[in-house]
């Protein structure tokens, strides 16, 4: 079966699971006010995404287990805590839009102008929501680990790897507030905060699954590896599309990472590589919220002319081929359909750079 069909039939069940364990939540909400809260979170959750977090956890588990329905109610996790992180990182980075939406402290923000009729606070209100938005969120995820039908042992591990990585987010997230505000960031800086901040959540919703499966030692540390090396390619191609994407195919604005002056990949490699006329141009308009889009273009064109995109492309590459090399090396192998998954997945991961 094709790549494409495997990651939609699969995204078709989880979805399915996830409508269900959500409208659970909202038919127990106590007051209405908790199950407009309940329908937002639902509605944020459910606007899109290809749920390849919670699908990279069920091949992991059908990749070294037999295939069992029971898989899909934990998988559920790391979609959650994924959409958690979401809801904070919007606030933090005063993100209007996620998925072509609004993002959650936006819809709070406007909810509250409409229903008290002002505006003062409105803005307080939004980001209060959206804090405990991405709590309940986070929350509903150690529910779906808690009520599944594995054997108590795997679910606290399972729940002990869940903690585990939202500290690392925590830890990825404190290390990019920081490096965005250095003047100029390694290569390796980079790679160490994307670690962190993205590849730390496909490598442990892999490690969920295997563990989940009853996975080897040897198993879990090359899947592992793996998936450290195709989180830092997926977040050198997040990079690219956030600067030079499409934004009714990428649901965000694609000014927002310069206009926010984050460190991304692209910039690493321009500032390293700018000319003194260009440095001076890329420190006045990387952070500047009021740039106008004719000095936002020149970013992108440095981006071009230093070769920092090109360097940005195949660095990806580079890494998702690393990536497929060490998912070959695990031993024992996983079965054929997950490791097939896999190696898709990182051609996958790298080929919508383009």
């Amino acid at each position: 079966m094709q790549f494409s069909q495997v990651v939609e039939d699969l995204s078709n069940k989880v979805n399915q699971v996830l409508v269900s364990f959500l409208d659970r939540k909202i038919a127990m909400a106590p007051f209405s006010y908790h199950r407009t809260y309940y329908l937002n979170i639902k509605e944020f959750i459910m606007r899109g995404g290809k749920r390849l977090r919670p699908i990279s956890l069920i091949q992991a588990y059908r990749g070294v287990a037999d295939s069992s329905e029971k898989i899909f109610l934990p998988s559920l996790s790391v979609e959650l805590l994924h959409n958690a992180t979401l809801i904070h990182d919007d606030i933090i980075d005063h993100d209007e839009l996620r998925r072509s939406g609004p993002t959650f402290h936006v819809t709070y923000r406007e909810w509250y102008k409409k229903e008290f009729m002002s505006s003062t606070k409105a803005e307080d209100f939004g980001n209060t929501m959206a804090i405990l938005g991405g709590n309940t969120t986070y929350n509903l995820g150690i529910e779906t680990l808690l009520s599944s039908k594995f054997p108590h042992k795997l679910i606290c591990e399972a729940i002990r790897l869940y903690q585990q990585v939202f500290q690392e987010l925590i830890d990825g997230v404190m290390y990019e507030s920081v490096i965005q505000r250095k003047e100029s960031v390694t290569l390796d800086e980079y790679l160490q905060m994307v670690k962190m901040k993205t590849s730390s959540l496909l490598e442990k919703s892999i490690q969920i699954g295997a563990v989940l499966g009853g996975a080897k030692a040897s198993q879990i540390k090359m899947l592992r590896e793996y998936a450290v090396l195709v989180g830092q390619s997926f977040q050198i191609q997040d990079d690219i599309l956030g600067t030079f994407g499409v934004e009714s195919d990428t649901g965000k604005p694609t000014d927002g990472d310069i206009k926010e002056g984050k460190k991304t990949v692209l910039v690493v490699h321009a500032l390293n590589n700018a000319s003194s006329n260009d440095l001076n141009i890329l420190k006045k308009v990387l952070g500047d919220s009021d740039a106008n889009p004719n000095d936002v273009e020149r970013v992108r064109e440095i981006f071009q002319e230093t070769g920092a995109l090109e360097k940005s492309k195949k660095l990806a590459l580079e890494l998702k081929e690393e990536a497929k090399k060490r998912l070959l090396k695990t031993k024992p192998p996983l079965k054929k359909e997950s490791q097939e998954f896999f190696l898709n997945l990182a051609d996958f991961v790298a080929s919508r750079i383009y």
